[in-house]
């Protein structure tokens, strides 16, 4: 049986580029969830801070999310708003028991 991969992505846009980068996440979020080997891909973001987001992702195996990030849909989003963020920083989770 897979080991699922489970992420939290926090995505930090530059100033005045949060619209934009909102508007690019949920537009990965939908193609994302499409994905056969997606189980969770969800957006949020803060409401202290509305320039992070949080994206909360599971994934069926780690062949599952290699295949996310050679997606089209994610390469795009990457080359597209790579100038409109500040940092991207993924925190792998390990489920105990």
């Amino acid at each position: 049986m897979p080991t699922p991969v489970t992420l939290i992505a926090t995505i930090n846009s530059l100033p005045g580029h949060a619209e934009a980068v909102a508007a690019g996440l949920q537009a990965l979020v939908v193609a994302s969830n499409a994905e056969a080997g997606c189980q969770r891909y969800e957006l949020h973001t803060n409401p202290s801070n509305p320039q992070q987001f949080v994206m909360l992702e599971q994934w069926r195996d780690d062949a599952a999310l290699e295949l996310h990030r050679n997606a089209p849909h994610f390469q795009h989003f990457t080359q597209t708003f790579a100038a409109r963020l500040a940092s991207i920083e993924l925190l792998p989770l390990q489920r105990l028991a």
